[in-house]
């Protein structure tokens, strides 16, 4: 259960970063120029702005490569799947989570 967060970027409860323990990596606002990477095509990437999920699934993804300015690319999809690139690594990652992190195309 994702029970709020009192650290320093929370606002009414909310975490507005990604925590890890010590430290929290604060989130930029994507609302202008980031969109879903479910609405990424296969070969399209760019850098990644926000991720809105809940705390454990935020750093679950952190600790996955999946930070604010990492560059990420659609490798394929598969049976509702999408295959990502991040950092080098093959990520198969469901669309439900894919709709969670905003990314800027480049």
């Amino acid at each position: 259960m994702d029970r709020g967060c009192d650290c320093k970027n929370a606002e009414n409860n909310i975490c507005k970063g990604v925590c890890t323990g010590s430290m929290c990596i604060p989130l930029e606002d994507a609302s202008a120029s980031g969109v879903p990477l479910v609405t990424a095509k296969i070969g399209d990437g760019g850098k990644i702005v926000m991720v809105t999920a809940k705390q454990d699934t935020r750093k679950f993804l952190c600790e996955l490569g999946f930070v604010i300015g990492a560059r990420v690319s659609v490798i394929n999809e598969n049976a509702g799947n999408m295959i990502l690139d991040i950092k080098g690594s093959r990520i198969a990652m469901d669309r439900a989570i894919a709709s969670k992190i905003f990314y800027v195309p480049a």
